[in-house]
């Protein structure tokens, strides 16, 4: 394949899949305004054509309060009108509902609530968060109403659902198509293409990630800087990695570098194993520290910083080792390689470094 049209490839296929889901989401139009009678044509818009509203919509599938939305500005950006107002659209055309019991009290209290309740009452308190919710209703049902008595939570009718379903499993296969097209970018090393399918992918986000990032006029070259160090370089930390096992571990960091995430697996064989101490989401993040920290190791050089402090994490999962450099203070040339490689902590080094002085 050519490298042009490798690159129209990667940069329309998962597009493709929001074009597809935008002509299901007319065909429910259309449906809708068929059963709205014959001047439902008259109207100017309708929410099952709007990303934000079904999204919105999508987040009452297992109950939720209306508390949530109400004042919440981001919302009414996207929505382009008050989140409540669009609820209250929901409720009357019969996309939403009030909530039963069941998710009433799921809404209400956590497992580790539901377990004393149980146990008062010398109930089985094993089972998932359903099946101990049932068994309370079951058991104690007036009680449970009077817990949850002025709730005001509402869940997806049968249609709602449907709506709500049919919407999420689009945004997936865009997000499946995305993920697939920077596979094979990386794959032929072709950074600069990988970094933008990214940002165009944010780009089309009701929220994108990220808060102050302009995907529209994103700057490609950190990101492309950092996958060239996941790529050719390695971490002293992960040196004891076979090449073949580290070159399965790149790729993976390289798809946690770009889209954010903790978890390597989605990208690894499901049989995958680091031989190491380093689980493979752990040695993962190796890879993505490591090249964080090179780039503000220049980056402090540009800038003439004199001295950098090591901050390490406080708590239990802090090994010795890190403790040790925790806190003191090295020239920029002679501050020891982060993730630091005596570490001997089971999820990884997580030591950073602060600016010091400036020349």
């Amino acid at each position: 394949m050519q490298p042009r049209a490798a690159e129209a490839r990667a940069t329309t296929s998962w597009q493709t899949a929001d074009a597809s889901n935008c002509r299901a989401a007319h065909q429910n139009v259309r449906a809708h305004k068929r059963g709205r009678g014959m001047f439902g044509w008259l109207r100017k818009k309708d929410w099952r054509n709007s990303p934000a509203h079904l999204l919105l919509l999508s987040k009452f599938r297992s109950g939720d309060s209306t508390d949530r939305y109400r004042g919440a500005e981001y919302w009414e950006t996207v929505l382009k009108e008050k989140p409540l107002k669009v609820i209250e659209q929901f409720l009357k055309e019969g996309v939403l509902e009030p909530a039963g019991l069941q998710e009433l009290v799921d809404y209400k209290f956590k497992v580790s609530d539901l377990k004393p309740m149980l146990k008062e009452r010398g109930l089985k308190i094993s089972g998932r968060k359903e099946e101990l919710i049932q068994r309370l209703i079951e058991n104690d049902e007036q009680s449970m109403r009077d817990a949850t008595k002025g709730l005001d939570i509402y869940r997806c009718t049968k249609e709602g659902m449907r709506l709500a379903e049919h919407y999420l499993e689009g945004e997936k296969a865009k997000r499946d198509a995305a993920e697939r097209d920077v596979v094979d970018l990386l794959v032929r090393k072709e950074f600069s293409k990988a970094v933008r399918i990214v940002a165009q992918y944010e780009t089309y986000q009701i929220f994108p990630r990220g808060l102050g990032i302009d995907w529209k006029d994103y700057d490609v070259e950190p990101g492309v800087e950092s996958l060239k160090i996941i790529f050719e370089r390695t971490p002293e930390i992960l040196k004891d990695i076979e090449e073949d096992r580290l070159d399965k571990l790149r790729l993976s960091a390289a798809m946690m570098q770009l889209w954010g995430i903790n978890i390597a697996g989605r990208w690894l064989p499901d049989d995958f194993e680091t031989g190491s101490r380093l689980d493979s989401d752990a040695a993962c993040r190796m890879f993505v520290f490591y090249a964080a920290h090179l780039r503000n190791m220049a980056g402090y050089k540009e800038a003439r910083v004199k001295t950098v402090e090591v901050s390490s994490v406080d708590d239990g999962n802090t090994c010795a080792e890190c403790q040790k450099i925790g806190g003191k203070k090295y020239k920029v040339e002679s501050v020891p390689e982060l993730p630091y490689a005596k570490c001997t902590c089971d999820i990884g080094c997580r030591c950073t470094t602060i600016v010091g002085d400036f020349q």
